[in-house]
C-alpha cells in the first residue's frame, strides 16, 4: 500500500503544478464595482496559513533603467512591476501568492492580485488599478515571476508592492528583482480596458467585441479612432493579442492607445467512458487480484487531445481493501477533468482453522463443582498472509462448572470473515443428594363430602456437593387429597447431573361418613294398561355416592319392573357402603285406569262422483259399533248421518263415551268429485311460415280462442303460446288448456311450422398455412382453430372438412375444402392451402474426426482411409452426395480439409468436414514421471532433502533418449514449493517434457517466551480506566527468521473498568503462529448512587377500573465508573397498578455488578361497590295445569365490580324456587374483597289462570244425506266440564244436539267458563254426505275420419250431450274434447263428464279415429361423400347431417339407414339407403354414395438394421442374408417388394446402402434402407522379416551404412498392403543401438510390422589433443598460482569424450612436484588420457614486502570483505524478500572459471572443468558451481570435452535409485572426488524456456541451455 500511495501522491504533486495554471473567469460585481475571481479547481487544502508577508518597497524607476525622481505620479500614468519570488526549498508546492499595492505609509492596500493558482488575474478596485499578473514557476529554481501592468488614476505618492506568500508548507522564498517601469506618455485617446471573453464549450476560439475609442476634435465632434485589430474579429484560444488604436490631429500629432483581448478556455475534457466503481472477490490464496477496465478516452473542445494521467493503469494488481483509482485528462490551457472510480477488492475467504479440539468430558471431583479443563492451542490461516485476529468464549486451563458448556474460538481477518471453531466441555457430576428430613407415617380421617382428606408435611430438604439445590420431586406433594386407603409417598431428589436419592413415608385416611341415594324416586303415577288392571312399573337404576369412592350396595322392597294393581303402594330402599354406613329412601307407586272404548267398523273414506247434470249426490255407509274394556256397551254419537252430499269435501267423526268418561272416536272422509271438463270451440288449424333472410324467427297470429264449459261458472284458460308470440325456424305445437273450479281440463292444440332457406356463414375460414416440416419425419399435424358457423336457425350447422385439423400433411401444398350445411340442407363451402416446408438438412452420420497419421520415410504422401459419411433426410429420401476427397486418397505431408457435402431435394445442405493431417513427429517416452512431492521440514531446520527414483525414458528409436532436469534427485529443498522439470529428447529433437511440484511445508509454529500470566487491578474512585504494564514478550522461529508479532494491546495501555484478553501472536512466514494469551482485570467495587428515590405513593382506583396509571419522577443514579448504569424495574412511572398495594423496586448496576435500590410501595384503594347488571323486573307467573305453585326462573345473576376479583353474591330466594299463588320480594346483595356491598331488589307474583276442563268434547260426526233429501238430524252427548275451582263451569254450545245439518260440512263450538272467567272451548264438524250421481242423455257413438295431405289434423263435430242430477241442481261438466276441437291423426276418446256438489260424476265416452295415408318426405338426402384414409388404417368414419324427414302426421318418424353417419367405411365404394315411416305406416326413401379412397403407403414391417460383418481371412467379399422383407397395407392386400440388393448377395469389403421399396395397388409408395459394410480384420502376412544386426563403426566415423534383404507383405484384399519403414537398407546408422521397424497396412488399417535391431559398436578411443608439457614455476612463498592450457580431445562418435582432471589452471601447487592428469572418456567407454608434471620450487632471489605495502592490502581486505558480506546481506535479502531476485541474469560461473554467456552469435567457450577443487570453495557459498556448456548439440558444445556424467561416465549398474551415481561410485571411476562434493551430476533441462539453477531458485531465459551441477 505504500507505494501506491507514494505514486498517488506524486501524481498529486504533479497535478498541483498543473492547476497552479488554471484559468479564472472574471465576474462583474454590480454592488462594489469590484472584479472577483471565480476559481475553477480551488485551492490545495491542509497547508501552514501562518507563513509571515515580505514587504518590498519599490520607487518609481525609468523604463531605461534609471531611477525616477517624481514622488508623485500623475493621473493615467502607466507602471510596470516586475516582482520576483524565489523558492529556497521545494517540500510542497505553494498554493497562495497576494502582492498587494499600497501608498507609502499606509497599511491599506490599493488593491491585491491573488494569484492562487491562477494564470490571469484582472483587478479593478477602488482607485481603478488594472493590470495583468502573470504566473510562471521555473521548474528548475521554482520561482514565482509576476508581472504587474498598472495604471494609476489619480496622483499617488510613492508605492510599496507587499508580496504576501501564504500556506507555503514550509516553503521559503526570497526576493528577486523588483523594477518599476514609468510609462511618462498621456495619451488623450481613451481604450477599453483590457478585454478577456471564454471561448465556447465545443470551440477553441471566440469572436470579441468592444467599444472603439473616439478621437476628440476642436468643434467637440467625435470620430473613431483606427484600430490595428477589426472589432469583432475571432481570436484564438490562448492568443493573448494587443489592440492599437490612433487617433490623428491635423497637425499631425498622432494619439495612441492600446489595449489586450484575450480568449481563455475555461472548457475543462470531456471524460467519455470514466468507469462505474468495480468490486472483485480476492482469490481464495493470495491477497491481490488483478484488475482491468476499458481505455478510459476524453475529448476536448480545442480539438487536440488532453494530456492524461492516472494513479493505476489497466491491468493493475490491487490488494484487499478499497483504492481509489484517478484519471486526469487536462487540455492546453489547463482545464481538467477527472474521472475516479472506487476498486475495491473483497475478501470473501475465512480464514482456515488448522487444530480445532473435539469435545472434552471430565469428572467433577466430589468435593467441588467444578474442573480445570485444557486443550492445545487452536490456531489459523489466511488468504490474505496477515495473522487472523482471534477470540475464545473460554481459555485452555480454566475451570469449567459441572454441565455442559460450548467453547467456541473465532478467527476474523480485516474483512470481518469469521471461520469458528466449536466444541463442548462437559463435567459430569457424580455424587448423589443427601435427604435430610424424610417424614413419618400419618393417619387421619376422610371428609364426609369427600372420599379424600388433605395430608401436609413439612418441605423435604436435600443437599448436593454441587454446591447447588438439588430437583426434589415427590410422587405426592405436601397439602394433596388423599384417597381412602393406604398411601405410600416416595420423595425423590437428584442434582443436575441426574444423580438421585429417595426417601418413603405413608399416608392412611379413613371413611366415616355414611352413603348418599342420589335419586331416590318420586312418586309413581301409572294408567292402567287397556286389556288389564294391572302394569309393569319401572324406575330408574338407584344411584348411590359414597365418600369411599368404591360404589355402595343397594337393596328395595319392591324391585323395578314389579306389576302393580289399580291403587297405591309404599317402596323402601336402603344403600349400605363397604364400612357400614347406611342410609334408605320411600316413594309411593299409584295405577289409574285410563282406556278409552274402542270404535270396531269406522268407515273408510267415501269418494263419489257428482252427476252431470247435479250438483251433488246420495251417500250411505253402515250404522257404527263400539267395545269397551269394562265389557259394558259405549254410547255412540256421529256428526253426519247417511244421506244427500253436494260437490265438496266433509269429514264425518264418531264418539263412543264409557262409564270412566274415556272417549273413543273414529273419522272419515266424504269427498263428491265434479268430473265434467270445459270445451274449446275453435281451435286453430296448423299454420306455416317462412323465415325472413337475416332472422331464425317469426311472429305468427291466430283468431281469438272461444271456451264453453257446462258448469256455467267462470273458467281458466291457458295456452303454451299466444298469438303473436314469435317463433323459431322450426316446428312448435301449441297447447290451449280451458280448467273449471274442479280442475276439469278441456284441451286443444296446433302446429306453427317456421322454415328456412338461408344457408349457413362460416365465420373463420382460415388463412392459406405455412409450415415448416420437423427435422426427423417428412409430415407435419397441422391444427387450425374449430370451424365456427352461425346458421339463421339458432342452430349450429353441420361442418366437413375434406383433411381434418390436426391431419398429417406430407411436404408440399395441399388444399382444403370446408363445407357447412344446416338442417334444412342449405349449403356453404370455404377453402385454403396448406403447405409444408423442409428447411433441415440431412442429418450426417459418422462424420470422421480429424485424421492424424505419420508419412514414411521415404515419401511425402500416404494413403488415408476412413469410415464414409452418411446422411439421412427427413423427408425419407436419399440425400446428393458430394466429396472433397475419397477414403484411400494420397494425402501430401501437411494439413487438408476433406468435405462432404449432402443435399435434400428442398436444396437444404449439410456438410461433414474433417481435417487429414500427415506429420513426422514422435517425441521419447518418459515413464516414470513423479507425482508432486510434499515433506514437511523439521524443527529445527528449513530445508529437506529430497529424494526421487531414477527417471526412465524410452523412444521409439531404440537409442535412449537425453534426459535432463532442473534439481538432481537428492537436492535440498527450502521452506516453499518449487517446481521440477524432467525434459527427455531424443537425436531427432522431438522433445517431451513432465513435471512435478516439491513443497517444503513448515508446520512448526514459533515458541513464545515470557508469557505473562493474568494481571488483575483495581479501578482508581474516579476514573473507569487504569494505565497497566508488562514485561515485553518474545518469540523463536526454527526458520531464524523472527517472527511477526501482533498484539491486541501493549504493555501501559490504558484499560477499562472489566475483564479484557490480551492477545499477542507470534507468526512465522509460513503462517504458523504461536499465541500468548492472558487477561487484564480492571475492578470496579463502587455501587452506582441513587438520586431521587420516590417515597410511598396512595391512590384511589376509579368506578370503573380496577387499575390506575400511577406516575413518578423518574429515578437516577450516577456511577464512578462514567458510564450509565444499567436499570432495571418492576414498574415504570405510568404503569397500570391494580387496586392493592404493590412494591416498586428500581435498580441501578453498573458493568461491574456492583447494585444499589430504590424501593418504595404504590397502595391503590378500592371505594366503589359493586353493580349488579341485569337486576330482574317484577315477575308474574301462571300457576300451570291443577297445581297452586310453580317454580320461577330468572336469568344468572351479573355483578360487575371495578376490582376484577371474584365477589360474594347472597340470594333471598335462587332462581328455580317454588313460588305459592300470591306475591313475595326476593333480595340479592353483592360484596368484594374491600367490603363494598350492591344490592337489588325484585317481585314475584304467581297467578291462578287455569280454565276449566271439558271431559268429553265430541268427535267428528259424518252422515250420509238419503236419495231424496238434503238434510240430516244429528245428535251427541250431553257435555261434561270440571273445574280446579271445585264449582261446575257453565257450558254453552252453537248446535245442540238433535240439530238438522244440511249437506256439507259444519264446525259446532261449546264453550265452558270458570267463575274466575278463564275460558276452554272444544269444538266438532257434522258433515252430511251426498253419494248419488247425475244421469246423463244423449251420448254419440265412435267417428271415423280420414286426415288431408298436408295436415295432421281434422276438425270433427257432433251433437252436445246432456244430464240430470237428484239433488235438482245442474251438474257441473267437463268435456276432453269439444264439438268442432281439431283431431290429430290417430285414435282419441273423447269423455263428457257430469259432476254434482258431492263430487258424484257419470261421463258419456266415445271415440274419434283420423286415418294417415301420407307418406313422409326425407328433406336433406346427401350428395355422394369422398373422404380418404389416414394413417394406418384400411377404413375411416364417415360423417354427414343429421337426416330431417317431414311428415304431416307431426309426430315421430322411424328413419332406418343402411350405415349411420359416424358409420366405419372400408376403401372402396358404399351404397347408403334411408327409409321414413310414419305412425300409420307411410314410408318415404332416399339413397347416396360413400367413396373411399386409399392414400396411405404401405408399412415395412422388418426393415433391417445396418448390418455389420467380418471379411474372411482368404476373401474380400461375403454372401450376406437376411429375413424376407414383411409390408402390409392398409388396404389388407400384400403390397409388392423390390430391392436394390437381394438377400444373399455378395458384398465386397467396404460399406453398401440397400434400399427397399414397397408400394400398393394404389400407388403408395414406402421406402427403407440400410448399410452393409463388410469389414477387414486380418492384417497382412509379412515375408523375409530380417533377423537383429551388429556392426562395428570405422574408426573415422560415428555412422556405418547397413544393408539387408527387403521386406514384403501379402494380404487377403488382393490388394498391395502400403509400407512405412523407420530405415531403409543401406542407411546409415550411427554409433548406438537403433530399432528398424517396416510397418505394411492394407486399406482397411490392418497392420502387421516386421521389428529388429541394428546396433552400430564403437571400439575406438579418443585422441588427445594439446597435452601440456610438463609445467616448473617458482614462488617467494610456500605455494604457487600455476596456469596451462586445458588439453581437448576428438572421438570418431562426434560427441565431445567426458573429461575429469585432478586440477585445474590458476590453482594453487605447493613446494614440490605435482602430477596432472586429465582422463578422456566416450560414450562408448573407451578411455584415454594425458598426464603432466607441475614442479614448483622456491625463488631464493625473493624480497622482504614493505610493512606499508602489508598495511595496505590488510586494510583493502578488509573493505573488501565487509562489502562482500554486505552484498551477500542484501543478495540473501532479495532472495527470500523480492520476486524481480528470481528474474535476474546470473553471472555463469563454475568454481572460479567465468564461462561467457551464451548468444547466438558468440557459442561457449572450450573449457575443461576438474572435479577435484580444493581451493575455491567460497563459491559454494550460493550452494552450487556452475558451468555453461550452451547448445549441447551444435559444434563448439561437441568441442568442450563435456558429457553428462550420468548417461556418459557411469554405466547404468553404478545409478542409485535416483538415477545418480553416488560418492564412491565416482571415487571407482574418477579414482580422486573431494569430500565437498554433492555426490552426483545433474543434467539440467533442456528446453524452449530453460532455467538456469541456483540454490532453489530460478529465472526463465529464452535460449537452451545446457547445464552442469555439481
Amino acid at each position: 500500500m505504500g507505494p501506491r500511495r507514494a505514486i498517488t501522491s506524486c501524481m498529486l504533486l504533479c497535478f498541483a503544478s498543473v492547476a497552479l495554471q488554471a484559468t479564472y473567469s472574471v465576474a462583474q460585481d454590480a454592488s462594489t464595482q469590484c472584479v472577483t475571481l471565480h476559481s475553477d479547481n480551488g485551492t490545495i487544502p491542509g497547508t501552514d496559513q501562518s507563513a509571515n508577508p515580505y514587504e518590498i518597497t519599490v520607487q518609481a524607476e525609468a523604463q531605461d533603467g534609471g531611477l525616477e525622481t517624481a514622488t508623485t505620479y500623475k493621473v493615467g500614468q502607466r507602471i510596470i512591476v516586475s516582482i520576483e519570488l524565489k523558492q529556497l526549498n521545494f517540500s510542497m508546492s505553494f498554493s497562495d501568492v497576494i502582492i498587494q499595492a499600497r501608498e507609502s505609509g499606509s497599511t491599506a492596500p490599493i488593491g491585491s492580485f491573488n494569484v492562487t493558482g491562477s494564470r490571469f488575474v484582472h483587478l479593478d478596485c477602488l482607485n481603478n488599478p488594472e493590470g495583468t499578473v502573470r504566473l510562471t514557476q521555473d521548474g528548475r529554481t521554482s520561482s514565482v515571476k509576476s508581472t504587474i501592468h498598472w495604471r494609476t488614476m489619480s496622483p499617488l505618492p510613492s508605492i510599496h508592492f507587499i508580496a504576501n506568500v501564504l500556506s507555503t508548507s514550509g516553503v521559503s522564498w526570497a526576493l528577486g528583482s523588483n523594477r518599476i517601469d514609468l510609462d511618462t506618455s498621456l495619451p488623450t485617446v481613451v481604450c477599453p480596458t483590457d478585454i478577456t471573453v471564454p471561448a465556447g464549450p465545443s470551440s477553441n476560439g471566440s469572436n470579441v467585441f468592444w467599444e472603439t475609442p473616439t478621437c476628440p476634435s476642436p468643434n467637440d465632434t467625435s470620430e473613431l479612432a483606427e484600430c490595428d485589430h477589426v472589432n469583432g474579429s475571432s481570436v484564438d484560444t490562448l492568443e493573448h493579442a494587443e489592440v492599437s488604436c490612433e487617433c490623428a490631429t491635423a497637425e499631425g500629432v498622432s494619439r495612441k492607445c492600446s489595449f489586450y483581448i484575450s480568449v481563455i478556455d475555461i472548457t475543462p475534457p470531456v471524460i467519455r467512458n470514466c468507469p462505474e466503481d468495480i468490486q472483485v472477490n480476492a482469490p481464495a490464496d493470495t491477497s491481490f487480484v488483478e484488475v482491468t477496465w476499458p481505455d478510459i478516452i476524453a475529448d476536448d473542445n480545442s480539438g487536440a487531445t488532453p494530456s492524461s494521467n492516472n494513479t493505476f493503469p489497466d491491468g493493475s494488481f490491487f490488494t484487499i481493501g478499497n483504492e481509489s483509482a484517478t484519471s486526469w485528462f487536462w487540455d492546453a490551457s489547463g482545464n481538467v477533468a477527472i474521472c475516479s472510480f472506487a476498486v475495491t477488492v473483497i475478501d470473501i475467504t475465512p480464514p482456515v482453522i488448522v487444530n480445532c479440539p473435539s469435545d472434552i468430558d471430565v469428572n467433577a471431583p466430589a468435593d467441588s463443582n467444578t474442573a480445570e479443563v485444557s486443550w492445545p492451542r487452536v490456531t489459523a490461516i489466511d488468504n490474505s498472509g496477515a495473522i487472523p485476529t482471534t477470540n475464545s468464549t473460554s481459555l485452555s486451563g480454566s475451570s469449567f462448572s459441572i454441565g455442559e458448556e460450548l467453547v467456541t474460538i473465532a478467527f476474523w481477518d480485516a474483512s470481518e470473515n469469521v471461520a469458528s471453531c466449536t466444541f463442548t466441555v462437559n463435567v459430569s457430576d457424580i455424587s448423589p443428594p443427601v435427604i435430610v428430613n424424610c417424614p413419618r407415617d400419618t393417619h387421619v380421617n376422610a371428609l364426609s363430602d369427600n372420599n379424600t382428606a388433605m395430608v401436609t408435611w413439612s418441605d423435604v430438604i436435600a443437599e448436593d456437593n454441587s454446591g447447588t439445590t438439588p430437583t426434589t420431586t415427590s410422587n405426592v406433594v405436601s397439602g394433596s387429597l388423599f384417597d381412602i386407603g393406604e398411601t405410600t409417598v416416595t420423595i425423590s431428589s437428584w442434582d443436575a447431573s441426574g444423580n438421585t436419592a429417595t426417601c418413603t413415608f405413608t399416608i392412611e385416611v379413613v371413611d366415616i361418613t355414611p352413603p348418599v341415594i342420589m335419586n331416590c324416586p318420586e312418586d309413581i303415577n301409572v294408567n292402567a294398561t287397556a286389556d288389564n288392571n294391572t302394569i309393569l312399573v319401572t324406575w330408574p337404576e338407584i344411584i348411590t355416592e359414597d365418600n369411599g369412592g368404591r360404589p355402595p350396595s343397594v337393596s328395595s322392597t319392591l324391585v323395578s319392573g314389579s306389576y302393580f294393581t289399580i291403587g297405591g303402594e309404599t317402596v323402601t330402599i336402603t344403600s349400605e357402603d363397604v364400612s357400614g354406613n347406611t342410609e334408605t329412601c320411600m316413594f309411593m307407586v299409584t295405577v289409574y285406569d285410563v282406556t278409552p272404548p274402542v270404535i270396531t267398523n269406522c268407515p273408510e273414506d267415501i269418494h263419489v262422483n257428482a252427476s252431470a247434470k247435479s250438483s251433488g249426490v246420495e251417500v250411505t255407509w253402515p250404522g257404527i259399533k263400539a267395545e269397551d274394556n269394562s265389557g259394558m256397551t259405549p254410547i255412540t254419537n256421529s256428526t253426519s248421518s247417511p244421506g244427500f252430499f253436494s260437490i265438496g269435501n266433509e269429514t264425518v267423526k264418531v264418539t263412543a263415551f264409557d262409564a270412566s268418561g274415556n272417549v273413543g272416536t273414529c273419522m272419515f272422509k266424504l269427498e263428491v268429485k265434479d268430473v265434467t271438463a270445459p270445451v274449446v270451440v275453435n281451435c286453430p288449424m296448423d299454420i306455416h311460415v317462412n323465415a325472413s333472410d337475416d332472422k331464425d324467427n317469426v311472429g305468427v297470429i291466430w283468431p281469438d280462442i272461444q271456451v264453453k264449459d257446462n258448469s256455467g261458472t267462470a273458467l281458466l284458460v291457458n295456452s303454451s303460446s299466444s298469438s303473436g308470440t314469435v317463433f323459431p325456424i322450426g316446428k312448435e305445437t301449441v297447447t290451449i288448456t280451458a280448467s273449471d273450479p274442479s280442475g276439469n281440463v278441456g284441451m286443444c292444440d296446433f302446429k306453427v311450422v317456421v322454415h328456412d332457406a338461408e344457408p349457413p356463414v362460416i365465420k373463420n375460414c382460415p388463412e392459406d398455412i405455412h409450415q415448416y416440416a420437423p427435422e426427423d419425419s417428412s409430415s407435419v399435424r397441422v391444427t387450425w382453430p374449430d370451424i365456427l358457423a352461425d346458421d339463421n336457425s339458432g342452430v349450429a350447422p353441420y361442418t366437413n372438412s375434406t383433411s381434418p385439423s390436426g391431419s398429417l400433411f406430407a411436404i408440399g401444398e395441399e388444399t382444403v375444402v370446408i363445407t357447412s350445411w344446416d338442417a334444412s340442407g342449405n349449403q356453404r363451402i370455404c377453402s385454403f392451402d396448406v403447405e409444408i416446408i423442409d428447411i433441415h438438412p440431412p442429418v450426417i452420420r459418422d462424420c470422421p474426426t480429424d485424421i492424424n497419421v505419420v508419412a514414411p520415410d521415404d515419401s511425402d504422401t500416404l494413403a488415408v482411409t476412413w469410415d464414409d459419411a452418411s446422411a439421412d433426410d427427413n423427408s425419407g429420401q436419399v440425400p446428393h452426395l458430394t466429396r472433397s476427397s475419397n477414403s484411400g486418397d494420397w494425402f501430401v505431408i501437411g494439413r487438408e480439409t476433406v468435405t462432404t457435402t449432402f443435399t435434400d431435394d428442398s436444396g437444404n445442405s449439410a456438410r461433414c468436414v474433417f481435417n487429414v493431417a500427415v506429420a513426422d513427429a514422435e517425441p521419447p517416452v518418459i515413464k516414470n514421471c513423479p507425482e508432486d512431492i510434499h515433506r514437511y521440514a523439521p524443527e529445527v531446520s528449513s530445508s529437506v532433502r529430497v529424494t526421487w527414483p531414477d527417471i526412465l525414458a524410452d523412444d521409439n528409436s531404440g537409442v535412449a533418449p537425453y534426459t535432463n532436469s532442473t534439481s538432481p534427485s537428492g537436492s535440498l529443498f527450502a521452506i516453499g514449493e518449487e517446481r521440477v522439470v524432467i525434459t527427455s529428447w531424443d537425436a531427432s529433437g522431438n522433445q517431451r517434457i513432465c513435471s512435478f511440484d516439491v513443497e517444503i511445508i513448515d508446520i512448526h509454529p514459533p515458541v513464545i517466551r515470557d508469557c505473562p500470566t493474568d494481571i488483575t487491578v483495581v479501578a482508581p474512585d474516579d476514573s473507569d480506566t487504569l494505565a497497566v504494564t508488562w514485561d515485553d514478550i518474545s518469540a523463536d522461529d526454527n526458520s531464524d527468521q523472527v517472527p511477526q508479532q501482533t498484539s491486541s494491546s501493549n504493555s501501559g495501555d490504558w484499560f477499562v473498568i472489566g475483564r479484557e484478553t490480551v492477545t499477542n501472536t507470534f507468526t512465522d512466514d509460513s503462517g504458523n503462529s504461536a499465541s500468548c494469551v492472558f487477561n487484564v482485570t480492571v475492578i470496579d467495587i463502587h455501587p452506582p448512587v441513587i438520586r431521587d428515590c420516590p417515597t410511598d405513593i396512595n391512590v384511589v382506583a376509579p368506578d370503573d377500573s380496577y387499575t390506575l396509571a400511577v406516575t413518578w419522577d423518574d429515578v437516577s443514579a450516577d456511577d464512578n465508573s462514567g458510564q450509565v448504569p444499567h436499570l432495571t424495574r418492576s414498574s415504570n412511572s405510568g404503569d397500570w397498578f391494580v387496586i392493592g398495594r404493590e412494591t416498586v423496586t428500581t435498580t441501578f448496576t453498573d458493568d461491574s455488578g456492583n447494585s444499589a435500590s430504590c424501593v418504595f410501595n404504590v397502595a391503590v384503594a378500592d371505594v366503589t361497590p359493586p353493580v349488579i347488571v341485569n337486576c330482574p323486573m317484577n315477575i308474574h307467573v301462571n300457576v300451570s295445569d291443577d297445581k297452586d305453585n310453580v317454580g320461577v326462573i330468572w336469568p344468572d345473576i351479573q355483578v360487575k365490580d371495578n376490582s376484577g376479583t371474584a365477589l360474594l353474591v347472597n340470594r333471598s330466594s335462587s332462581s328455580g324456587t317454588v313460588f305459592s299463588i300470591g306475591e313475595e320480594t326476593v333480595t340479592i346483595t353483592a360484596s368484594d374483597r374491600s367490603g363494598n356491598v350492591g344490592r337489588c331488589a325484585f317481585k314475584v307474583v304467581v297467578h291462578d289462570a287455569e280454565p276449566p276442563v271439558i271431559k268429553n268434547c265430541p268427535e267428528d260426526i259424518h252422515r250420509y244425506a238419503p236419495e231424496v233429501s238434503s238434510s240430516v238430524r244429528v245428535t251427541w252427548p250431553d257435555i261434561l266440564a270440571d273445574d280446579n275451582s271445585g264449582v261446575a263451569p257453565y257450558t254453552n254450545s252453537t248446535s245442540p244436539s238433535g240439530s238438522l245439518f244440511a249437506i256439507g260440512e259444519e264446525t259446532v263450538v261449546i264453550t265452558s267458563w270458570d267463575a274466575s272467567g278463564n275460558q276452554r272451548n272444544c269444538s266438532f264438524d257434522v258433515e252430511i254426505i251426498d253419494i248419488h250421481p247425475p244421469v246423463i242423455r244423449d251420448c254419440p257413438t265412435d267417428i271415423n275420419v280420414v286426415a288431408p295431405d298436408d295436415s295432421d289434423t281434422l276438425a270433427v263435430t257432433w251433437d252436445d250431450v246432456s244430464a240430470d242430477d237428484n239433488s235438482g241442481q245442474v251438474p257441473h261438466l267437463t268435456r276432453s274434447s269439444n264439438s268442432g276441437d281439431w283431431f290429430v291423426i290417430g285414435r282419441e276418446t273423447v269423455t263428457t263428464t257430469f259432476t254434482d256438489d258431492s263430487g258424484n260424476s257419470a261421463s258419456c265416452v266415445f271415440n274419434v279415429a283420423v286415418a294417415d295415408v301420407t307418406p313422409p318426405v326425407i328433406a336433406n338426402c346427401p350428395m355422394n361423400i369422398h373422404v380418404n384414409v389416414f394413417d394406418d388404417k384400411d377404413n375411416v368414419g364417415v360423417i354427414w347431417p343429421d337426416i330431417q324427414v317431414k311428415d304431416n302426421s307431426g309426430t315421430a318418424l322411424l328413419v332406418n339407414s343402411s350405415s349411420s353417419s359416424g358409420t366405419v367405411f372400408p376403401i372402396g365404394e358404399e351404397t347408403v339407403t334411408i327409409t321414413a315411416s310414419d305412425r300409420s305406416e307411410n314410408v318415404g326413401m332416399c339413397d347416396f354414395k360413400v367413396v373411399v379412397h386409399d392414400a396411405e403407403p404401405p408399412v415395412i414391417k422388418n426393415c433391417p438394421e445396418d448390418i455389420r460383418q467380418y471379411a474372411p481371412e482368404v476373401s474380400s467379399s461375403v454372401r450376406v442374408t437376411w429375413p424376407d422383407i414383411l409390408a402390409d397395407d392398409n388396404s389388407g392386400v400384400a403390397p409388392y417388394t423390390n430391392s436394390t440388393s437381394p438377400s444373399g448377395s455378395l458384398f465386397a469389403i467396404g460399406e453398401e446402402r440397400v434400399v427397399i421399396t414397397s408400394w400398393d395397388a394404389s400407388g403408395n409408395q414406402r421406402i427403407c434402407s440400410f448399410d452393409v459394410e463388410i469389414t477387414d480384420i486380418h492384417p497382412p502376412v509379412i515375408r523375409n522379416c530380417p533377423t537383429d544386426i551388429t556392426v562395428v563403426a570405422p574408426d573415422d566415423s560415428d555412422t556405418l551404412a547397413v544393408t539387408w534383404d527387403d521386406v514384403s507383405a501379402d494380404d487377403n484384399s488382393d490388394q498391395v498392403p502400403r509400407q512405412t519403414s523407420s530405415s531403409k537398407s543401406g542407411d546409415g546408422f550411427v554409433i548406438g543401438r537403433e530399432t528398424v521397424t517396416n510397418t505394411f497396412t492394407d486399406d482397411s488399417g490392418n497392420s502387421a510390422s516386421c521389428v529388429f535391431n541394428v546396433t552400430v559398436i564403437d571400439v575406438t578411443k579418443p585422441t588427445v589433443l594439446d597435452c601440456p608439457l610438463d609445467v616448473i614455476v617458482s614462488t617467494c612463498g610456500s605455494d604457487a598460482r600455476v596456469s596451462w592450457t586445458i588439453p581437448t580431445s576428438l572421438d570418431n562418435s562426434k560427441v565431445t569424450p567426458t573429461v575429469a582432471s585432478s586440477a585445474i589452471p590458476d590453482s594453487y601447487f605447493t613446494l614440490g612436484s605435482h602430477t596432472v592428469l586429465y582422463q578422456f572418456i566416450d560414450g562408448s567407454g573407451n578411455e584415454a588420457s594425458c598426464m603432466f608434471t607441475v614442479q614448483v620450487d622456491l625463488d631464493h632471489d625473493c624480497q622482504s614486502i614493505p610493512l606499508a605495502v602489508i598495511v595496505a592490502c590488510a586494510v583493502t581486505l578488509l573493505i573488501a570483505g565487509i562489502i562482500i558480506i554486505v552484498c551477500v546481506m542484501c543478495i540473501w535479502r532479495k532472495r527470500t524478500s523480492d520476486k524481480a531476485w528470481r528474474e535476474r541474469q546470473l553471472p555463469w560461473v563454475s568454481r572460479g572459471i567465468n564461462v561467457p554467456h551464451p548468444s547466438e552469435n558468440t557459442p561457449p567457450q572450450n573449457v575443461a572443468i576438474p572435479l577435484v577443487d580444493t581451493s575455491y570453495k567460497r563459491i559454494d557459498d550460493w550452494g552450487a558451481g556452475f558451468v555453461n556448456l550452451a547448445y549441447a548439440e551444435s559444434e563448439a558444445y561437441q568441442e568442450t570435452g563435456f558429457q553428462d556424467a550420468k548417461h556418459t561416465s557411469l554405466p547404468h549398474e553404478t545409478e542409485d535409485e535416483h538415477g545418480y551415481a553416488s560418492i564412491g561410485e565416482y571415487q571407482e571411476k574418477c579414482q580422486a572426488l573431494p569430500e565437498q562434493a554433492t555426490g552426483n551430476a545433474k543434467n539440467t533441462n533442456r528446453a524452449a524456456e530453460s532455467r538456469i539453477v541456483v540454490g532453489n531458485e530460478t529465472s526463465q531465459k529464452g535460449n537452451e541451455y545446457f547445464i552442469y551441477h555439481v
